[in-house]
């Protein structure tokens, strides 16, 4: 998404998913920063940790299942 990385996207939704893996937990303002940037672009953004995925997955399929 121009000079930044996303984890997952759907255009059609306008809709970033993040997969927060330890290394976030230092640069949590950056990613703020940068997700707030983002969203002035009209982008909606859902975060999950890696362990939400990993040991629950329904859960997070249902989060995103409900938000589009």
């Amino acid at each position: 998404m121009g000079r930044f990385i996303v984890d997952f996207f759907c255009a059609e939704r306008r809709l970033v998913i993040e997969v927060d893996g330890p290394i976030h937990l230092s640069q949590r303002e950056r990613d703020s920063q940068r997700q707030a940037l983002l969203e002035t672009t009209g982008l909606r953004f859902l975060r999950f940790t890696s362990e939400q995925v990993i040991h629950d997955l329904p859960t997070v399929l249902e989060a995103i299942r409900r938000f589009v």
